[in-house]
């Protein structure tokens, strides 16, 4: 029943993360992406404190070491979204969808060395077919992208970003230990909103945003309006994208081997082009096809022996 859970779990995280690039593109059209993702984390994390003081959750931090909860914080949200926000910009799209779409191979290596969970062959063939697929689905609809050229630094970004997920993957398993599921996601969003709360702040003050809003309050309140023009999008990113997905992931890596838990991230792939032909009319070829097979067949190889032999529950 556990495993069976968190295989639940885990496609429902990637199926919002899968939508949620329809909403952001609209957002994006209004907000600048710093500003985008600190309102996004600031509406999640009001939301789980909510929650705390109307006590329908709880949280407790006392006598835990908050050293491992910092760190996986440290890589996601805050690391990873710079990263990959700085990384799509500069890189060709299809570049990117391959190397986020490694994430879940390197979760495996790194769960193996720091969390001793091994891998056999049939997962090990999961994970191959899963980002053999991503790679495929990329490349089958590089034709329809913008043509950008990567560049060195947007290279090294998207690496960055790569590193950081799967380090929070392995993290977050180890933290599983010793914290909530809740208490994870509430440290994440509260970091999240702190760190990009400051970005923010700072590009307001140096006036990077683009003219000058008439200081701080001026800022903020164009701010708001802006964000108000496109409520739906933030409710969408900040209330499942944030809150709903994160808990989701947490909880599965609470059950799951951390790379079992990180290769349904690759069925996001599946979901975006599925979500782009059904609602956006976008094409589909044969490759493309082909492709999401690929994932959706090596998400369950990498699964399918969980009740047997995956990881005991943190």
């Amino acid at each position: 029943m556990q495993h069976t859970l968190s295989m639940i779990a885990g496609i429902g995280y990637a199926s919002i993360f899968g939508f949620s690039f329809l909403v952001t593109k609209n957002a994006l059209a209004v907000l600048d992406p710093m500003e985008l993702i600190f309102v996004r984390f600031l509406l999640a994390a009001l939301l789980m404190s909510l929650l705390v003081l109307f006590r329908v959750q709880k949280v407790d931090f006392r006598g835990k070491n908050p050293k491992l909860l910092l760190a996986m914080c440290l890589f996601q949200p805050v690391l990873y979204f710079i990263f990959e926000t700085y990384g799509v910009n500069e890189s060709s799209t299809s570049m990117a969808g391959i190397i986020i779409g490694a994430i879940p191979a390197l979760v495996a290596v790194l769960g193996s060395v720091f969390l001793k969970e091994k891998t056999d062959r049939a997962q090990g063939l999961g994970l191959g077919l899963s980002v053999a697929g991503v790679i495929v689905v990329v490349l089958a609809g590089a034709g329809n992208g913008s043509g950008q050229e990567g560049t060195t630094r947007g290279l090294l970004f998207l690496f960055g970003a790569m590193v950081s997920a799967a380090f929070f993957n392995v993290l977050s398993r180890k933290a599983s230990e010793t914290f909530t599921d809740f208490e994870r996601t509430f440290a994440m969003m509260w970091s999240g909103a702190i760190s990009y709360g400051v970005v923010v702040l700072v590009r307001w003050l140096t006036g990077s945003l683009g003219e000058d809003q008439g200081g701080i309050i001026g800022a903020l309140s164009s701010l708001v309006q802006r964000a108000g023009s496109v409520w739906y999008a933030i409710l969408y990113l900040g209330v499942l994208s944030s809150v709903v997905a994160f808990f989701l992931i947490n909880y599965t890596l609470s059950s799951l081997k951390a790379s079992q838990s990180a290769v349904f991230s690759d069925l996001v792939t599946v979901i975006t082009v599925l979500a782009g032909v059904l609602i956006r009319k976008e094409p589909l070829n044969l490759a493309q096809g082909l492709g999401a097979l690929l994932i959706v067949f090596g998400v369950w190889f990498t699964n399918r022996r969980g009740r047997s032999q995956g990881a005991k529950p943190a």
